[in-house]
């Protein structure tokens, strides 16, 4: 009797868990922010979203789309999604366990896919899943970038651009991309293929760079020179008071102090802009 009321009470417990995980869910339909958080995801998609011709929309690491029956995501301006290895963008079914817990089975064909329309070239899409769809993605355009894309479980297929069916195997990475080269033949803009965050991304970067190396450089040298002027102050102070504390031995005393606290503040500043630096190159990462 123990035991059963025990499991009925774990029962109870476990249903009201999953009740207060459900209610986390942000609902999501119809035009999309210019900015998707993941602090927000899951995202449960009632109906069909669109990212509008003229729009770019950029999508956070780690963010989780669950669509819900005959719902898909529409590309008519540019997508830009940036997941990582560790965080990578999801989009899959609304029954699938791993991200909603619910008590149905995940099925191919749960939800329609991805659509990019022939104006939603220049959409760029690193370190994403989609899981559980109709047909994956479908391209009207070539001019896509695809990077580390992991396609499983879908119904009719995985990824199709401009009505070719790319070969994809289930579960492992795709990457697809064109070439300058083809751009220039079709008369496509350059800068549609183009990140359009690499600027400030390598201008941070590389500027981070430099100042963690110069930093390092002058932190480095100053440091040295700093314990090399601590020894010569040191030596100075062990003198016999008789020798040092005359006029002479007061100028050199002090000139040396000041040389020293001179090489210290030096080399704290070197440490402060190789900090700031590596502050700047490692955030550059995240956009």
């Amino acid at each position: 009797m123990y035991r059963y009321v025990r499991g009925c009470f774990a029962v109870v417990v476990s249903t009201l868990f999953f009740i207060g995980e459900t209610a986390a869910f942000t609902d999501l339909a119809g035009e999309l922010p210019h900015i998707v958080t993941a602090d927000k995801s899951p995202y449960l998609v009632k109906a069909d979203i669109f990212v509008v011709t003229g729009k770019t929309v950029h999508v956070q690491p780690g963010t989780v789309f669950l669509f819900n029956n005959f719902t898909g995501l529409h590309v008519q301006g540019v997508l830009t999604v940036k997941g990582t290895p560790a965080r990578p963008v999801v989009f899959s079914s609304s029954h699938d366990r791993t991200y909603s817990g619910d008590t149905l089975n995940p099925t191919p064909y749960d939800w329609n896919g991805i659509h990019i329309q022939k104006d939603g070239m220049g959409t760029v899409m690193e370190h994403f899943r989609v899981l559980y769809s109709v047909k994956g993605i479908v391209s009207e355009t070539k001019f896509i970038s695809l990077t580390s894309g992991i396609f499983s479980e879908n119904g009719r297929s995985h990824c199709t651009i401009e009505g070719a069916e790319q070969q994809v195997t289930a579960g492992k990475p795709f990457s697809f991309a064109v070439s300058l080269k083809d751009a220039t033949v079709d008369g496509v803009p350059v800068k549609i293929l183009r990140d359009p965050q690499a600027f400030k991304r390598n201008t941070v970067r590389y500027s981070g760079l430099t100042l963690m190396a110069g930093g390092m450089v002058i932190g480095g040298f100053f440091g040295a020179s700093y314990r090399e002027s601590q020894r010569d102050l040191l030596t100075l102070s062990s003198r016999d008071t008789s020798n040092t504390c005359d006029e002479d031995g007061n100028e050199r005393w002090f000139a040396a102090r000041d040389k020293r606290d001179r090489n210290l503040a030096a080399a704290v500043a070197g440490a402060m802009l190789a900090f700031t630096g590596s502050v700047g190159f490692f955030w550059t990462f995240t956009f």
